[in-house]
């Protein structure tokens, strides 16, 4: 039996989300009902017909979106055979990623609406493919072949610690010594430009101060 090295089960629990569905259902079923109790209708006619089939559609259509939300589980698994993932009721089949196929790893925090469109399964050419579906903090993958994706989790430790353990420790030593390094070329770029800066005025300082010894 394979060793489960971490297991998490997510749901949306974004309450906005949930408001503003149950405040377009209101405003459509609320308007609806008025409609029909205000006048007497003749229910063979096409007026009558037409306001059913509409009010109908538009109610069906928010009542399934909150079924699915309600049924939508992202569930993910590590263990030293792979990462799992599944997101039922959208995506059923278990999405398999073998180690090695990872060239390597970093937990970070994104922007689901910025960087890939919203929640949910998608896939953006720059950001690549996405697993996510509340929260900001994500596991993001960079394969051999160029691709990136990420997954959300809400146990950034517990799936770090995972991961390292599937990756072997070489790998997190590499992994965190170009997070250094990158950080490093960061701070050198960012105190350049200050040096920069401070140069220039020194420079405009001095010549100010030319001009007025050349006036006086």
């Amino acid at each position: 039996m394979e060793k489960v090295l971490f297991k998490e089960e997510q749901r949306f629990t974004q309450w906005w989300l949930w408001l503003i569905l149950g405040a377009a259902l209101l405003a459509i079923v609320i308007p609806l009902a008025n409609e029909l109790s205000a006048q007497s209708w003749d229910t063979s006619s096409e007026d009558f017909s037409r306001l059913i089939l509409y009010g109908s559609l538009a109610v069906l259509f928010i009542v399934t979106v909150l079924i699915v939300m309600v049924l939508s589980r992202l569930k993910t698994k590590i263990t030293y055979d792979g990462i799992f993932i599944t997101f039922p009721p959208l995506k059923r089949k278990t999405y398999r990623i073998k180690v090695q196929e990872i060239e390597r790893f970093e937990i970070r925090k994104y922007r689901a609406k910025r960087e890939y469109g919203g929640y949910g399964f998608r896939n953006r050419r720059k950001s690549g493919q996405a697993y996510t579906i509340s929260g900001n903090m994500g596991l993001q993958l960079y394969f051999k072949n160029g691709k990136k994706l990420l997954i959300g989790t809400q146990k950034k430790q517990a799936i770090e610690f995972a991961m390292c353990k599937i990756m072997g420790e070489n790998k997190k030593l590499s992994t965190g010594e170009k997070t250094s390094q990158e950080v490093g070329g960061a701070f050198v770029k960012k105190a350049k430009k200050i040096l920069i800066i401070l140069a220039i005025e020194i420079v405009i300082v001095i010549l100010i101060f030319g001009i007025i010894q050349l006036f006086k």
